[in-house]
């Protein structure tokens, strides 16, 4: 028997669509189809007698009046929300989980291989708490050994890849279903540096899909006479309703007008939407990512005439308002529209053939948010800011600080995320998110005046965070992801229960 072929797997786990990719040890990579197709719906139908996933679950919810379909889940990652489905709570990692389960399993089975080390992509824009559930998900599927990478730094390594070794400064516009990034870098012999990430995890393909539901909706109303009342209460018309937006968002990427019909009370009620009517609606959407574009360029040091070209990925990136409006904001920058489905996953594989292989990636990222501690200062509730967004990774930085009494026996540490600068020390706690509070115990013999308490936080190379807290030679380790861990005898139901979709 000859050597058993080696694959690098990754993994771009996706609001609507997932994606799984490959790299054999050769270097040829590619998408692995599932389904006959190689995007997989990101979409769990639960029946009674099971849970599906994929083409398979939108195949069962029109014929099971039973079932029960969860989809765009993937904006309450981090969060410790969870859906009823049935009578049970599902995590949003193991409705995740699930969907990867399906992934693996198909990509095992065609390969005859098994998938022991893996890399997920994520947006650029998650915290620490979205990162700690990432893991959570492929912990849940059984694989521990995986790596993290930025969405847009994936899809950079796919597009260097394939155009056989580019070098100089591009930006990735990575516009998913739900999320957004922009990422600016810098790419020559010594690998891929990343000078700026902006972006923001509200804002994404599904956005449009809610407009052009908002529009139809407002022609079914006109059509039908509807109360508006009544209307709003039948959730059923509402999510075919929205169903058929994002079909027809997808007709109108080719052409300027389509035709639909929703069923009202029995009757087919016709419409007509024009990309005019969608574009006029989501001009703002639009807009918003110019702004966060030109502050990337801003924060990058780069001007826009220093750009060699603007790479959009992402499928939303498709919608050829977002495609024009680039061009219009800036002209002097080749605009070019690159495998907008594939590109994270494979770029995904690429580098999971390089941190598990030959190492032949060099890849330096940023942190992408500024993390701080809530202090007072001249009186006032301040964050201290600590560790500074689109700052190259690894991080670490100590700050000290003293109790306010003598004896206190707890440290409180109040820990936020916001955008701010490195050049700014503090900033309001309104313009912060609040990540997670933790109180430490003060060991041996604390005095207001003399006792220093170190309080030490790192970023690794993935963006994941640590802080610990050390007093009197005592050091206490904190996970500012705790409120989305699950304890060891729930973890082995959920794992259970993530083995058995189909």
């Amino acid at each position: 028997m000859g050597d058993v072929k080696k694959y690098y797997v990754g993994v771009d786990l996706g609001t609507s669509k997932s994606v799984l990719a490959y790299t054999d040890q050769d270097g040829y990579t590619a998408v692995q189809y599932i389904d006959n197709a190689t995007v997989f719906p990101s979409v769990l139908t639960f029946t009674p007698r099971g849970i599906f996933a994929g083409q398979q679950a939108l195949e069962i919810r029109n014929l099971d009046e039973k079932s029960q379909t969860v989809s765009n889940f993937k904006r309450m990652m981090g969060t410790d929300h969870r859906e009823r489905i049935l009578g049970n709570d599902y995590t949003v990692p193991e409705l995740f989980a699930m969907i990867l389960t399906k992934l693996i399993r198909s990509f095992e089975e065609g390969k005859q291989a098994r998938i022991e080390k893996l890399v997920i992509s994520v947006p650029a824009d998650y915290g620490d708490a979205e990162r700690e559930a990432t893991f959570q998900v492929a912990n849940l599927v059984g694989i521990k050994d995986v790596r993290l990478i930025n969405e847009s730094d994936a899809a950079a390594i796919a597009y260097c890849y394939d155009t056989q070794g580019f070098t100089g400064k591009i930006t990735v516009y990575d516009m998913g279903g739900s999320t957004f990034d922009v990422t600016v870098l810098n790419i020559d012999e010594n690998g891929f540096s990343v000078l700026a990430n902006e972006g923001s995890k509200y804002l994404g393909g599904r956005d449009w899909d809610l407009h052009l539901a908002s529009i139809i909706q407002r022609k079914i109303l006109e059509s039908t006479n509807m109360d508006p009342e009544d209307f709003d209460r039948n959730y059923d018309l509402r999510r075919r309703i929205l169903e058929e937006a994002e079909r027809q968002k997808i007709i109108m990427d080719r052409v300027e007008y389509s035709t639909g019909s929703i069923e009202v009370d029995g009757v087919d009620i016709p419409f007509t939407v024009t990309r005019n009517e969608l574009d006029a609606s989501t001009i703002g959407l639009v807009e918003k990512t110019i702004s966060m574009t030109k502050s990337a360029f801003k924060i990058a040091g780069t001007p826009s005439y220093q750009m060699d070209r603007i790479v959009l990925v992402g499928a939303a990136s498709i919608t050829p308002l977002i495609r024009k409006t680039l061009e219009q904001a800036f002209p002097n920058i080749p605009v070019t529209r690159y495998d907008p489905m594939n590109a994270i996953a494979r770029g995904a594989s690429l580098y999971a053939r390089s941190v598990f292989g030959d190492g032949d990636v060099k890849l330096t990222s940023v942190l992408n948010k500024t993390f701080g501690v809530k202090m007072g200062v001249d009186g006032q509730e301040m964050i201290c800011n600590i560790l500074y967004r689109n700052v190259p990774l690894p991080l670490k930085r100590t700050v000290q600080c003293r109790p306010k009494a003598d004896d206190q026996k707890v440290l409180d540490i109040d820990i936020y995320e916001n955008k701010a600068p490195p050049s700014v020390d503090h900033t309001p706690v309104t313009e912060s998110r609040f990540v997670n509070k933790f109180q430490i115990p003060l060991e041996g013999k604390i005095s207001r005046g003399k006792t220093k308490i170190n309080i030490n936080f790192s970023a690794e190379f993935d963006g994941t965070m640590s802080l610990e807290v050390e007093c009197n030679g005592v050091k206490t380790l904190c996970d500012l992801g705790k409120d989305i861990q699950i304890a060891d005898d729930e973890f082995l139901q959920m794992a259970l229960k993530v083995r058995q979709v189909q």
